[in-house]
C-alpha cells in the first residue's frame, strides 16, 4: 500500500529534479489505473522517462509487433514529447520486457525502480497489458514537459475473467471501417480482449458474401429514415420502405477490409467475434432472398426501423440450412476467431405457427411447439458452425426448447438465462441488459439525450456482480466473463456512440479484469476523473451523468417539495432558485426545498470549488388549479381512473421513464374531466404534458378543448388546440401542450382531450386502441 509519507517524499523529489535538470519534468504523485490492478505497492524513489529511455524486448519470445506497440503508443501518449528507441543491450534507463513461463497467459508483473522499468509476462497479451498500464500512468497534462517522473512501484496483475468483451451493432448504424479501428484502440487500453460485432440484423447486412451477392446488393441498403435529432426517439415509428423508394443508406465491409482489420486487432490482443442473427431479426435476408421465408410470396424490404414480425427464416425449408452452411462457411474463412455468434434472440414464431409446412415439420420430428422448433433450428446451425471448426454463441433465447450440445450462452435478459445455462454446464458470458447495455439512458431520462430506452446508471454497471450467488463453485467456472453491448437504434453518428459508451465501458472493463474484493465505487470515481481528462484531451464526448444532480419532487398540499440527490456518495450540491447559474457561493443543499410559487431550480455538483458535471435545471409550476377537485365525466370508458384523477392537480409532474411513476394518469379513450378550482380566478392559459410513447400504445390527444364556468352549470368554450398532425408522429417523448385561454371569474374548467382511437395502419401497434397519459393540468 502507498506510504503515508509518500506525498512528502514526492515533493522533495520534485524540488530535486527541478534543480538538477534544465528540462521540464512532470511529476506523477498518484497512480489512477482502470481497471484497478490486482496488487499495487508504492515504493520510494522515481524513474525518469525521457527520449533517452530505451526499450528492450525479448524478440525470441514476443511478437515483433510488440516492440512497435511500445515505441508508438508511449510516443503517442506523450504527444511525441518523448520518443523511445530500441536497444537490446541497455540495462539502465530502460523498459525491459522479459519472458516468464511460470506466469498465467494474460498476467504481467510491472516493477518500476529508479533506473529501469521491468516487465515480466508469459505472453504477448500480458506484455501488452503492462504497456496499457504504463500509458494510463502517463498524465494527460504534460504541458510541454519532456520528462516524466514515474513513482517507483510494483504491480502484480492478471484478469479475473477470460472474456472481457464489447459489442457494437453496425447493422442499425453502419460505421465506416476506420471507426472500428478507433474502437479497437480504445478498448485495448482498457484491457478488453473481445470485440463482438453485430454484423447482420433486420436493418442491414454488413459482410461481403460472394456466394449470395444479393445480401450486399439489396440486404446492405435501406431507405434513409434516420433520425439525427437526439431529442427525438422514433425507432419504432419510422416509415417503412414503399414501392419506388430508393435504398441509399448502408454499406458493407469487404473481405479484404475485414482481414486487414482483424490483423490490426490481433496485434492488440483483441479477438473479433462476428455475429449473424438468425432465425429472427432476419428481414434483410428475406429482402435479399424471399424463398428463405415461410411466405415467399410476400414482398420484403430491409427494415428502416424497429420490426417485430415477418422477419424470420423458415426452419422447415432445407434451403435455409444450405444458405447458412455457405454463408457461415464464408464468415468462418474471414474470421479466425474460435466463436461465431448466431443470435437466436427475439424470434417471432407466429409465421411458423401458421405455416402448414412448419406444422407438418414439427409433427414429423416430434416437436411439441415452436420453441422446440427453434431449438431444432439452432442445433442444426450449431452443427454447421462446428463443421467450420468454430463454436456457437447465442443469446439466452437459445435455451428455449432445449439447448444445443456445445453452445455458449450470452445472457442478456438479466441473469436468469446465464444461471440456467451454467447449471446445465454450458459456458456463459454475462451481458445483462440492466447493467451492461450501453444503449440505455445513464441518468434521469428527463435530463438526458433521448437516446435508448430504459436506464442503466454507471453505478449499476459498476456494482454488477458477475457471478450470481446461487451458482455452486463448479457451476461458476462456466462464467467466462462479461460483455458491454451498444445497440445503435438511436445512434446516428460517432458523437452519440462516444456519449453512450463512456464512461460506462470503464466500469465493465473493471468488472471483467479486477477481482470483486478490489472494487470500490468511490475509488473508481476518483480514478475515473483522471482518465476522463484523457478523453477530454482527445476531444471525445462522454456522459457526465454520474456527476450530475438528480432532481426529485412531489406535491405536498399547496407546495412542491424538491429533493436533490446524486449517484455519488456525499455529493456537494449547490443550487439557485433566482435564475442564476449555481457556483460554490450558492446555497448548499442540505434538506428538501419547499416551493410555494413557480420557480426554476438549477443545481450542480462541485468538488474543490469546481463544477464536476453539468448544471441541471427544471421549472416547477405552482399554479391556480393546485389541489383542485377533479371529476371524471366519462367513467364508463375510464373506470380505472375514478380515484386516480386527483393526481392531475397534486403538483406532481410525470417523468419520461413512466414505469413505476405514479404521477401519470391513464385514459383508455377520451379524457373528459372537470376541475373545481379552490378559488375564482382569471385564466390565460392551460398547460398539460402528455406522453407520446406510440410503441406502448400511448398517443397524445388529437385535440384539446377547454370550457369555463362561474357557476358550474353554464360553460363557455375558451380554448382549443388541434394537435392531430403531432399525434400521428410515432416516437417516445413528453409533449408539452399549451392552450391559450381568456376568461374571467372562472371557478370550473372542463377539459376534453380526444383520443386518436384505433391506431392507424403502418404504426407499430396498428389496430389496437390508443391510450392517453396526462400528468398535471396546469392553469395559469
Amino acid at each position: 500500500m502507498k506510504s503515508t509519507q509518500w506525498s512528502i517524499i514526492l515533493a522533495c523529489i520534485a524540488v530535486f529534479i527541478a534543480s538538477c535538470s534544465n528540462k521540464k519534468t512532470r511529476m506523477i504523485d498518484e497512480v489512477n489505473i482502470i481497471p484497478n490492478p490486482q496488487s499495487i505497492t508504492m515504493n520510494e524513489g522515481h524513474f525518469i522517462l525521457t527520449s533517452e529511455t530505451t526499450v528492450n524486448i525479448d524478440k525470441e519470445r514476443f511478437a515483433p509487433t510488440l516492440l512497435k506497440q511500445y515505441l508508438k503508443e508511449i510516443s503517442t501518449s506523450t504527444e511525441d514529447a518523448i520518443t523511445l528507441k530500441c536497444d537490446i543491450t541497455s540495462k539502465s534507463n530502460s523498459i525491459i520486457v522479459t519472458f516468464d513461463p511460470k506466469m498465467e497467459d494474460e498476467a504481467y508483473n510491472l516493477n518500476i525502480s529508479s533506473n529501469k522499468i521491468t516487465i515480466k509476462a508469459s505472453s504477448d497479451a500480458g506484455a501488452f497489458y503492462a504497456l496499457q498500464t504504463i500509458k494510463q500512468i502517463i498524465p494527460s497534462d504534460l504541458n510541454g514537459c519532456q520528462q516524466i517522473a514515474f513513482p517507483c512501484l510494483k504491480i502484480s496483475d492478471k484478469p479475473a475473467y477470460k472474456w472481457r468483451g464489447y459489442m457494437l451493432d453496425v447493422s442499425r448504424h453502419f460505421f465506416p471501417i476506420e471507426n472500428l479501428y478507433k474502437v479497437v484502440d480504445e478498448i485495448s487500453t482498457l484491457k478488453l480482449n473481445r470485440f463482438h460485432i453485430h454484423f447482420a440484423d433486420d436493418q442491414g447486412w454488413r459482410i461481403e458474401i460472394e456466394s449470395y451477392p444479393e445480401l450486399n446488393r439489396i440486404g446492405s441498403w435501406r431507405v434513409d429514415y434516420i433520425n439525427t435529432d437526439e431529442t427525438k426517439s422514433n425507432w419504432w415509428g419510422r416509415p417503412v420502405q414503399k414501392e419506388g423508394e430508393k435504398a441509399t443508406y448502408g454499406g458493407f465491409y469487404t473481405k479484404k477490409q475485414l482481414k486487414e482489420f482483424i490483423k490490426y486487432a490481433q496485434a492488440k490482443n483483441i479477438e473479433i467475434i462476428p455475429e449473424i442473427d438468425v432465425p429472427g431479426h432476419s428481414q434483410e435476408i428475406l429482402a435479399s432472398y424471399p424463398f428463405l421465408s415461410c411466405f415467399p410470396e410476400k414482398k420484403y424490404h430491409v427494415a428502416t426501423g424497429g420490426v417485430a414480425k415477418d422477419n424470420t427464416i423458415c426452419p422447415s425449408n432445407p434451403k435455409s440450412y444450405e444458405f447458412l452452411d455457405t454463408v457461415i462457411g464464408e464468415v468462418a474463412e474471414i474470421f479466425p476467431s474460435k466463436y461465431i455468434h448466431i443470435g437466436g434472440d427475439e424470434c417471432n414464431k407466429s409465421n411458423w405457427n401458421s405455416h402448414t409446412e412448419c406444422k407438418n415439420f414439427m409433427h414429423k420430428h416430434h416437436l411439441k411447439d415452436a420453441h422446440e422448433l427453434q431449438s431444432y433450428f439452432i442445433k442444426e446451425v450449431e452443427k454447421i458452425v462446428n463443421s467450420k471448426g468454430k463454436q456457437l454463441i447465442g443469446w439466452d433465447e437459445i435455451l428455449e426448447g432445449g439447448l444445443s450440445p456445445n453452445a455458449t450462452v450470452m445472457s442478456w435478459r438479466g441473469e436468469k438465462g446465464g444461471i440456467a445455462a451454467a447449471q446445465q454446464h454450458h459456458d456463459v458470458i454475462m451481458a445483462p441488459n440492466y447493467a451492461n447495455y450501453l444503449d440505455l439512458k445513464q441518468g434521469q431520462p428527463n435530463y438526458e439525450p433521448n437516446l435508448g430506452y430504459s436506464k442503466c446508471l454507471l453505478s449499476t454497471c459498476y456494482n454488477y456482480k458477475v457471478i450470481p450467488n446461487n451458482l455452486s463453485p463448479d457451476q461458476a467456472k462456466h462464467i467466462l466473463g462479461v460483455e458491454a453491448c451498444l445497440w445503435t437504434e438511436s445512434i446516428s453518428d460517432w458523437s452519440k456512440y462516444e456519449y453512450m459508451t463512456y464512461p460506462r465501458l470503464f466500469a465493465v472493463a473493471e468488472n471483467g479484469w479486477t477481482d470483486e474484493k478490489n472494487q470500490n465505487f468511490d475509488n473508481f470515481i476518483k480514478r475515473l476523473r483522471v482518465q476522463l481528462k484523457k478523453l477530454d484531451k482527445k476531444q471525445m464526448r462522454y456522459a457526465k451523468s454520474v456527476f450530475n444532480p438528480r432532481i426529485n419532487h412531489h406535491g405536498v398540499g399547496d407546495k412542491i417539495m424538491i429533493e436533490l440527490g446524486a449517484e455519488l456518495n456525499t455529493p456537494e450540491i449547490h443550487y439557485t432558485l433566482d435564475g442564476t447559474t449555481p457556483t460554490v457561493q450558492s446555497p448548499l443543499y442540505k434538506k428538501p426545498i419547499a416551493l410555494d410559487e413557480t420557480k426554476t431550480i438549477k443545481a450542480g455538483i462541485f468538488n474543490d470549488g469546481k463544477l464536476l458535471g453539468d448544471i441541471i435545471e427544471d421549472q416547477f409550476n405552482v399554479h391556480k388549479a393546485k389541489k383542485a377537485k377533479v371529476i371524471n365525466l366519462d367513467t364508463a370508458n375510464n373506470t380505472k381512473q375514478k380515484v386516480k384523477t386527483e393526481i392531475l392537480t397534486d403538483l406532481s409532474y410525470g417523468l419520461l421513464d413512466f414505469r413505476g411513476d405514479n404521477h401519470w394518469c391513464t385514459f383508455n379513450k377520451d379524457m373528459n374531466i372537470e376541475l373545481q378550482l379552490p378559488n375564482t380566478t382569471n385564466v390565460s392559459k392551460v398547460n398539460l404534458a402528455t406522453l407520446q410513447f406510440t410503441h406502448q400504445t400511448y398517443y397524445m390527444p388529437i385535440s384539446v378543448s377547454i370550457e369555463a364556468s362561474t357557476n358550474g352549470k353554464d360553460f363557455k368554450k375558451i380554448g382549443f388546440l388541434d394537435c392531430k398532425k403531432q399525434a400521428l408522429v410515432q416516437g417516445r417523448e413528453i409533449k408539452h401542450l399549451s392552450i391559450p385561454c381568456k376568461a374571467s371569474d372562472v371557478k370550473y374548467i372542463r377539459i376534453h382531450a380526444q383520443n386518436i382511437g384505433k391506431i392507424p395502419e403502418g404504426h407499430s401497434k396498428s389496430g389496437r386502441q390508443a391510450k392517453i397519459k396526462i400528468d398535471e393540468i396546469v392553469v395559469l
